[in-house]
């Protein structure tokens, strides 16, 4: 027995979908427990024969669930068609729409507009889809393996072995996961094929290994749904020998231990995804099966495929291009070797959002320790302690990209040997030539004898001035070589910057401007914004400030 809302909306669905053209024929419409189920007939102009759609319809409807469609139009027999999913789901995603009637007006149409886009025109998406995989847990754990490209031929048939190392365990959904990346795929004699990872993940401890094979096709029906038996998947011999030795090796002291098994296919011409399955050491799907010679047992043994269900693991393509897919700098920036000089609040955080948009290379100096009042304001951690914060930035970085390098210089390369020796010509010729090894240096030092020393230097590095006034009302940013006369003109005649208002914590300290982890933040993303696009082409190199005007920003060039 339905209530009197769910009979007057299910009556309202009925009515729209009877006004629509090209649903010929209402099968059955009715309210369940939970759903509105029904199945229809499609008819038009283009469709030479009608086609039936089971549909469901949610309570959130007309509102998405989970950032899926609450209707859903099922027709199992065209599942051999682009975006179907394995159960005959058609793949749809639709406008939003607060009206129940229109929101079924859109969503038929869509069916429609799917019909004659793949049933009828037989359409082929540039864009590659991934395998349609239901990953699996192995004994309320389900396993992630992330990889990238390795710049490497593979060949038909080929086998080896997969070096893998733990990153960390966590919760996927409902379950435990442990996450793991490959290092390398180990063939026969000794040939590695690395992933593209930093040295940082190289070195880290091999945790695990797994077992590949690559093929030319991927494991799959209609090149969409992945095998669920292991049958399915006619592995060659020297495979299922290689489990059998595999699993002899590891069964003492690994027994019910998860190994994976990497299936490589190409998805185009230059690209290899990686898929795989998860088995348990012990209960690896192999048997032996007697050979025989004219119907009698031979006594010799080989290695067959036990024909059980695939658990599939989870498998991430994190190669540089799609680590970085959604968005990142300029090539100009991302692949020059950057030196950044000062790491406190605006170092810190031109550091991290450099590695966040791509940058390959950042090395950086600071002669300080961070200390538990900078992480308010900063890209520290409290849970680090108290720690120097060349090392600790280093360690953020590796923890955000597996592609950025960095390095720390000697806290005394500025402080000691530059200051001191700048004016002797040998000396300063070889500072020069130490930092033209970096194509852009960002000075955050707010050190005014640095500045004034950088500036006497020959350089043909990219050299940037970044600093900001009390309360962070202006931030200046000066190109090399206009940089000690400017930034000292804008700070003493231009900007008013009140130097009596400055923090100053208990102790022998040197006071420090004012200004939030949000009011910094604002202009250095503001500043990082418009060097990039200088360093694209689309500005000219001029020196500028940044202005706050009444919650507005104003960029002033020179």
């Amino acid at each position: 027995m339905i209530n009197v809302l769910d009979r007057v909306r299910l009556e309202k669905i009925k009515s729209t979908i009877s006004e629509i053209p090209f649903v010929s024929k209402i099968n059955r419409i009715e309210q369940g427990e939970f759903f509105i189920s029904g199945n229809i007939e499609i008819a038009f102009e283009e469709l030479k024969n009608p086609l039936f759609f089971d549909f469901l319809i949610t309570q959130e409807y007309p509102l998405k669930t989970y950032s899926s469609e609450s209707i859903t139009f099922f027709n199992s027999d065209l599942i051999q068609y682009n975006h179907v999913m394995a159960n005959g789901n058609i793949c749809i995603h639709t406008a939003h729409s607060e009206d129940l009637e229109n929101k079924i007006w859109i969503d038929f149409n869509a069916l429609k507009a799917w019909i004659i886009k793949y049933y009828i025109n037989k359409e082929k998406d540039q864009k590659y889809e991934h395998l349609v995989v239901q990953d699996s847990a192995v004994n309320g754990d389900k396993y992630s393996f992330t990889f990238t490209s390795t710049g490497k031929v593979f060949y038909e048939g080929e086998i080896g072995i997969v070096k893998l190392s733990l990153l960390h365990d966590g919760h996927h959904k409902k379950d435990h996961i442990y996450n793991f990346y490959i290092k390398s795929f180990e063939t026969f004699p000794d040939l590695k094929k690395k992933c593209s990872w930093n040295d940082f993940y190289f070195e880290q401890p091999t945790d695990r290994e797994g077992i590949y094979l690559f093929r030319e096709n991927p494991p799959a029906k209609y090149n969409r749904f992945a095998y669920s038996t292991w049958a399915e998947l006619d592995l060659p011999q020297n495979i299922l020998t290689m489990l059998h030795e595999f699993q002899d090796k590891c069964a003492k002291e690994d027994y019910g231990k998860v190994i994976p098994f990497f299936i490589g296919y190409k998805i185009n011409s230059t690209e290899i995804h990686w898929q795989a399955a998860l088995m348990e050491v012990g209960k690896f799907p192999i048997k032996g099966i007697p050979e025989r010679n004219e119907g009698r047992k031979a006594g010799r043994w080989y290695t067959g495929i036990d024909d059980a269900p695939i658990q599939w693991g989870i498998s991430r393509n994190a190669s540089y291009e799609y680590f970085f897919g959604r968005g990142k700098f300029c090539d100009t920036i991302t692949e020059a070797k950057i030196l950044i000089i000062g790491v406190g609040a605006v170092g810190s955080m031109i550091a991290t959002t450099l590695t966040r948009s791509g940058c390959r290379f950042i090395d950086f100096i600071d002669h300080d320790v961070k200390e538990p009042e900078n992480v308010c304001r900063s890209e520290y951690r409290f849970s680090k302690g108290i720690n120097n914060k060349i090392f600790e930035l280093a360690g953020s970085l590796y923890e955000i990209s597996p592609f950025v390098t960095s390095h720390q210089i000697n806290n005394d390369y500025f402080e000691k040997y530059i200051k001191s020796f700048y004016t002797d010509e040998n000396f300063r010729a070889y500072i020069t030539s130490d930092l033209d090894k970096y194509d852009i240096i960002f000075d955050c030092s707010t050190d005014n004898d640095l500045m004034y020393v950088l500036n006497k230097l020959t350089l043909h590095s990219k050299l940037i001035n970044i600093s900001l006034t009390n309360h962070a009302n202006e931030l200046v940013c000066a190109f090399y070589p206009n940089i000690y006369n400017f930034v000292n003109n804008q700070f003493s005649h231009v900007l008013e910057n009140d130097v009596n208002d400055m923090y100053e914590p208990t102790g022998c300290w040197s006071p420090t401007f004012k200004a939030s982890y949000n009011d910094i933040a604002l202009l250095v993303q503001i500043a990082l914004k418009q060097i990039n696009r200088i360093f694209s082409g689309e500005k000219a190199f001029n020196n500028f400030i940044i202005q706050e005007n009444n919650s507005s920003f104003k960029i002033i060039e020179y």
